[in-house]
């Protein structure tokens, strides 16, 4: 069993010892009602069965609510709400009514006059609704409680796959380029160092800007253009890229590794394996959303897969896993394609 912060058992301490001193005040002062042995007595039955109610159903609720037995609870405590009432009746019958029949009420005939079913019934509903308070409290905050609980694993678990996705990105990345390179050490290419000192350059930024929640935008583009380089030392002058900036950026933050994919996917729907087409990437900045557009021609073996929608890769279902992570419901992410061009247009809040 957990230990009890003192602040609630201080909280509770308190309200028991206001609601004995209301009762008690509050019944010294109606007319005819002296006997101040009595109205002790009174409010003493009255806290003990609000209380004893309270805690008997607070621990019923405990023991039954998780273990999923719902109607046992619901029983139980309907129960515990009977006996409450009752024992709260049969204590005022004994302390209360039956001195103040002796002194103060002699003309009733008999105390079983207090055993009508309204008096009953009201003493039932008065103890539940006097526990209701307490209780009602410790379910508001057993329920606080349970969505911070929730929250927190729903963003634990969140950061968990996004590492998972941003483990599986960097090698994914690496394991494309050190084709790339490959291909150029292959042919003895002249700028196959200049390659490999790039590729140095763009693990630099993985290792510490990529594992960042949030990077400038501009040293995101900084890195595409890296990669764009690397690609054209490979393809040469059949390349045709451009990378476009509308609106400022200055300020810009968002999560590493989101535009990457999207010019990754580009390169292998409309340029490779031949080294000729063209590829657009526009990013531009409005009324709070970051928007990157890329459109890249079509090589004709691919309209068959684009067709058949079996063009997607790695990359691509990465970053559709990573937006719903980070932004759930609050981003857009289209994938056109025709018989000349495709077009990839991804917004995101800033």
């Amino acid at each position: 069993m957990k230990k009890l912060n003192w602040y609630v058992v201080a909280g509770h301490t308190l309200y028991w010892l206001l609601f004995f001193l209301f009762d008690w005040l509050a019944t010294s002062g109606k007319v005819g009602r002296i006997d101040s042995e009595i109205l002790l007595t009174e409010a003493t039955i009255n806290f003990l069965s609000a209380a004893l109610l309270t805690y008997s159903s607070i621990y019923w609720f405990r023991a039954n609510w998780f273990e999923g037995r719902y109607q046992r609870m619901a029983i139980g405590i309907l129960v515990f709400i009977l006996l409450g009432g009752l024992l709260r009746h049969t204590m005022k019958t004994v302390f209360v009514y039956i001195p103040m029949l002796e002194t103060h009420i002699s003309d009733v005939p008999s105390w079983l006059n207090f055993w009508k079913l309204r008096y009953v019934l009201g003493s039932i509903v008065s103890t539940m609704l006097q526990a209701s308070i307490v209780v009602m409290a410790y379910f508001f905050s057993l329920w606080t409680r349970q969505q911070r609980l929730v929250e927190k694993a729903k963003r634990e678990k969140v950061e968990a796959e996004l590492e998972l996705l941003k483990s599986q990105v960097e090698p994914h990345f690496i394991f494309n380029t050190l084709n790339n390179i490959y291909y150029l050490a292959q042919n003895k290419h002249p700028r196959t160092g200049e390659m490999i000192y790039r590729l140095a350059q763009l693990l630099s930024f993985m290792l510490y800007d990529s594992r960042k929640s949030l990077i400038p935008v501009e040293k995101e583009l900084d890195y595409i253009r890296d990669y764009v380089n690397l690609e054209r030392i490979r393809y040469g002058e059949n390349l045709d890229i451009s990378v476009n900036v509308f609106g400022s950026l200055k300020d810009a933050m968002a999560p590493p590794l989101l535009f990457l994919p999207l010019v990754e996917n580009a390169f292998k729907h409309g340029i490779a394996p031949v080294g000729k087409g063209w590829i657009r990437v526009d990013v531009s900045r409005r009324n709070g959303t970051l928007t990157c557009k890329v459109e890249n021609s079509v090589l004709e073996q691919m309209l068959e897969k684009l067709e058949k929608n079996e063009a997607s890769g790695l990359g691509l279902r990465n970053l559709e896993n990573r937006l719903e992570a980070l932004f759930p419901q609050n981003h857009e992410l289209k994938i056109l394609h025709g018989k000349e061009s495709f077009l990839s247009v991804l917004s995101i809040p800033l």
